[in-house]
């Protein structure tokens, strides 16, 4: 198999379609084909079928997927290398980041990075914890700066503590949970959440993990929403609650419309962490950026204990 074989398998996965994959690479759409069937007479196996309702992957082509963006990734890196040893720092860095994550280091440190490199380019993935590490194992992420909690499976990453997450519970503005004090008021509320809720000590499971230290009923979900600016305007519309970062009382459109509900119990916790492959290095341009996050987390960190 050739690496041109795997760009042409992974665009048609990417983009859905042999003709879109065609049209991203630049080339004919007969030429796209012929690599595909180079590629699956090369394993031996059919990557694809094939119905007049369009494409979809095999057994074969699901394994191949996550090794074939692997490869491709490491190819780029290398080519970044060769750069970076010229004296260039380009390319792509692909990062995940939590909405607290962002919220408290990114636009501060891409600011910085578009000044120091304009040559470098960054694309910003969110969503949870759960989805960024897949991301990043399956090289279409570089890394990420994301929640992690004991029960977070952590084995293939290598992470660096950022900082500590703020969460608190959220309500709209005027909602009657703005009076209650306690988790056990609780009982009967109804919650959304970013994901549904996961193994113990998992951040997408830290409401039900809060519930069980109280030797309350597990919480009623009635909503899950894999974009935190639609459980936000959910939230700020119903009467529904959410388990989520402090920092979004201070989110555009968001500042009037949210409230805290100021349980005195602690919510459960959890880290703010940098998470790379543990097997694979950085690119440079990667490298870089990873540095100047950890750089910026120290600097407001250090603002905080002297305050």
């Amino acid at each position: 198999m050739t690496l041109e074989q795997l760009r042409a398998f992974v665009a048609v996965v990417e983009h859905g379609s042999i003709r879109a994959g065609a049209r991203s690479l630049g080339m004919a759409q007969s030429g796209l084909t012929q690599q595909v069937q180079r590629l699956e007479a090369a394993v031996g196996a059919t990557l694809f079928t094939r119905s007049p309702g369009g494409i979809a992957m095999t057994p074969y082509g699901a394994s191949l997927l996550a090794r074939a963006r692997v490869v491709l990734a490491e190819c780029a890196h290398a080519e970044e290398d060769f750069r970076h040893l010229r004296g260039e720092l380009s390319g792509q860095v692909r990062i995940g980041a939590s909405v607290e994550a962002f919220a408290k280091l990114m636009p501060a440190v891409i600011e910085q990075l578009r000044e120091r490199h304009p040559q470098v380019t960054v694309h910003i993935a969110s969503g949870p914890a759960s989805t960024l590490l897949t991301s990043i194992r399956e090289a279409r992420l570089d890394f990420a700066v994301t929640l992690v909690s004991r029960g977070t499976d952590m084995n293939d990453f290598s992470w660096k503590v950022l900082d500590r997450s703020e969460p608190c519970i959220l309500c709209r503005k005027g909602h009657p949970a703005e009076a209650i004090h306690s988790v056990k008021a609780l009982g009967q509320a109804l919650w959304v959440n970013t994901r549904p809720l996961g193994a113990v000590g998992t951040p997408s499971n830290r409401l039900a993990d809060w519930f069980a230290m109280h030797a309350m009923a597990p919480p009623h979900v009635v909503a899950t929403l894999d974009s935190l600016f639609e459980t936000l305007h959910l939230v700020s519309l119903t009467d529904y609650l959410f388990l989520g970062p402090r920092v979004a009382l201070g989110i555009g459109g968001f500042q009037d419309l949210l409230a805290e509900v100021p349980v005195q119990e602690a919510l459960p916790g959890a880290d703010m962490c940098l998470v790379q492959p543990k097997h694979t290095p950085l690119s440079p341009a990667a490298k870089e950026l990873a540095a100047m996050l950890a750089s910026y987390a120290n600097m407001q960190r250090r603002t905080r204990t002297a305050a």
